[in-house]
């Protein structure tokens, strides 16, 4: 069930969620964000309603909510399920109907899962496959492309699939973006052939700031050979490591992963301190 708990904004609505019509995304078009809850405090949610702008502005769809009427519309959202921890998505969707084009603000808690312990000490099995967004700057609802990835990745039976373009250039993950460790050099894929992830540029940042070595380059299959370690980032993952993509196998607890694993968790640790202080 897409929408989790007991409540749900529609429109500036809040509405229960027996009435969530899931149908309502399978036409048109829909921009979102999904975003992590930790202690009741929706993570970075500046940077991702800077991204949901963005994404609006390169799909030429026009929004007319405010920064401030999102936030507030998510905050009692969070107080109204009394949840501390969970995952929100925030949809905002078009449609053309009868030659006008109509707008949905939707707002819910939607079931999530989180790594474990172990796969954060260990890694995951993450597997590849051919495909690539036709608009990877842009967050949009591709209903194919995920329905074929979560095939995959149910057949194989592996945590998460990276996609390659025809050249044979990993990009991204289907939910993640991909990070390469190569004797301490940090490497992703260029940010103009991916979905520029808030945890991504969160990791960007962390390694400038730390004086740690970062390029984005295309990594082709062949390169895996060269390669220390290998994570994925995203919004319900943080920093995974990967132990096996494919049939290579990959160090889960290389020390420069480690470190950026520690430092990542700490960014989190002071956005929540920073949103705690009255």
């Amino acid at each position: 069930m897409e929408c989790y708990l007991d409540f749900y904004i529609h429109n500036f609505q809040l509405k229960s969620c027996s009435e969530f019509d899931e149908s309502l995304l399978e036409k048109g078009t829909s921009i979102y964000e999904v975003i992590r809850i930790e202690q009741k405090i929706p993570l970075f949610l500046e940077d991702h309603l800077n991204r949901l702008f963005d994404s609006a502005d390169l799909s030429q769809l026009q929004v007319n909510e405010s920064y401030c009427d999102i936030e507030l519309l998510i905050t009692e959202l969070i107080k109204k399920n009394n949840i501390s921890v969970g995952k929100i998505k925030l949809v905002i969707h078009f449609d053309q109907k009868n030659g006008m084009q109509e707008k949905d603000l939707l707002i819910y808690f939607t079931p999530h899962y989180f790594p474990s312990d172990s796969e954060y000490a260990n890694g995951v099995q993450v597997g590849v496959c051919h495909a690539v967004r036709s608009n990877p700057n842009a967050k949009i609802l591709n209903s194919e492309a995920r329905k074929r990835a979560n095939n995959t990745i149910a057949e194989e039976k592996i945590f998460e699939v990276l996609l390659m373009n025809h050249n044979g250039f990993i990009t991204e993950g289907s939910r993640s973006n991909v990070f390469f460790i190569r004797e301490n050099i940090v490497i992703t894929p260029r940010q103009k052939d991916v979905l520029n992830g808030i945890t991504r540029r969160n990791i960007l940042k962390l390694c400038n700031k730390h004086g740690i070595d970062i390029i984005e380059q295309d990594v082709h299959l062949k390169d895996l050979l060269k390669m220390d370690a290998v994570f994925l980032s995203g919004t319900s993952l943080k920093v995974l490591p990967i132990h096996l993509l494919g049939n290579h196998s990959f160090d889960a607890k290389n020390k420069m992963l480690r470190k950026i694993m520690k430092l990542y968790d700490g960014t989190i640790s002071d956005y929540i301190s920073s949103k705690n202080i009255t």
